[in-house]
């Protein structure tokens, strides 16, 4: 050991070692880290040390673990960056293939925050899609639409079952969406969703709700998406503007 590491704790030359084999490659997605008690010996420190050297490894992404197998590398998170583009347009973008399997279709009244945030009124017909999304065969999310019905009824068969809804809308209304009102929350996922994007009840995730409008007819969709958190992650960059000079 170097002299200036007596200062570093021992979690953190820990946490730094595994971070750095996953990085270089060292350690691929899906191996298994060393045993906890292999660890403990080999950096000469409890196994409650390094149990949190590997919980901040899980909340970075890094690591996940599994009950009775124990701490394996995570595979990489699916990063959303441009939220203007749909998530399917930005994975292809980044030649990943996405997918979208149609789970359900169905038309009732709007209610509750369906209406409010259609501008609905109340039992106003809307068409609802619930559909689960894919990335290079992998489930990763699983979506519900609300369309008011002129918009949802014009959808064509190929667009319900298999194509994301911001091209679509496009096609519909002839003009691209024109405002975004995006709210992203995080969660536990419910045996319903849990089901769906084959993972264990309770199991993390990422809730994005969103309102789009196209002006000037107002909102033409509003919806959620759930995303499995080992995953999916969002990245947003906010930029101030310089006051105007008068």
């Amino acid at each position: 050991m170097r002299s200036e590491d007596i200062f570093i704790p021992v979690y953190y030359r820990l946490e730094k070692f595994l971070r750095d084999q996953i990085l270089t490659g060292a350690l691929k997605p899906g191996d298994a880290i060393p045993p906890e008690s292999q660890l403990a010996q080999q950096f000469s420190t409890s196994r409650m040390t390094v149990r949190q050297a590997l919980s901040r490894l899980v909340f970075e992404g890094l690591v996940v673990r599994h009950r009775g197998r124990g701490s394996f590398v995570a595979e990489p998170r699916l990063e959303h960056t441009k939220v203007w583009l749909s998530f399917e347009e930005e994975m292809r973008a980044r030649g990943a293939h996405p997918t979208i399997k149609l789970l359900d279709m169905r038309t009732e009244p709007a209610e509750g925050n369906v209406a409010e945030n259609l501008r609905l009124a109340e039992g106003a017909p809307v068409v609802v899609l619930e559909r689960q999304r894919f990335v290079d065969g992998q489930v990763v999310g699983y979506e519900i639409r609300y369309l008011p019905e002129k918009i949802g009824k014009a959808l064509t068969p190929d667009e319900i079952s298999s194509q994301p809804l911001v091209p679509a809308v496009r096609r519909i209304l002839g003009k691209p969406r024109t405002r975004l009102s995006l709210r992203v929350m995080s969660s536990l996922v419910r045996r319903k969703e849990a089901k769906i994007l084959e993972t264990r009840v309770g199991a993390p995730v990422l809730v994005r709700e969103h309102i789009w409008y196209v002006d000037p007819e107002g909102p033409v969709q509003y919806g959620k998406s759930v995303f499995r958190g080992d995953r999916y992650e969002m990245d947003l960059e906010f930029t101030s503007s310089p006051p105007e000079q008068g």
